[in-house]
């Protein structure tokens, strides 16, 4: 069953520990990763639950845009394993994206 944004973000909310600032500046950045989706970010399924997140380039002098491997279990970035939980923003992107797209079931 897909939802809203908002929807997503409260469900998301409830499942990890939101008093952790960190987690909860992650998760805000997460949101703006599935609200841009399309600009200035990408979220493509791969499929078997594995989705690339691309953050397309900022400078004007040399193309800084990476991709990164996302699933259920880890992200390639590096905020991935110093992460608490490993909730790096591109996990809860895509935690979101699964929910507003109906292919994620709520806990």
């Amino acid at each position: 069953m897909s939802m809203s944004l908002a929807q997503a973000m409260l469900a998301v909310g409830e499942q990890i520990p939101l008093s952790d600032i960190k987690v909860s500046q992650r998760l805000n950045r997460a949101y703006d990763i599935v609200r841009c989706n399309g600009s200035g970010y990408a979220i493509t399924p791969m499929g078997k639950g594995v989705y690339t997140v691309f953050k397309a380039s900022t400078s004007l002098t040399t193309d800084n845009s990476i991709t990164y491997v996302v699933d259920k279990v880890k992200c390639t970035c590096i905020d991935y394993p110093s992460a608490r939980a490993n909730l790096c923003k591109h996990r809860l992107a895509i935690k979101l994206y699964e929910l507003v797209h109906g292919t994620e079931e709520v806990a």
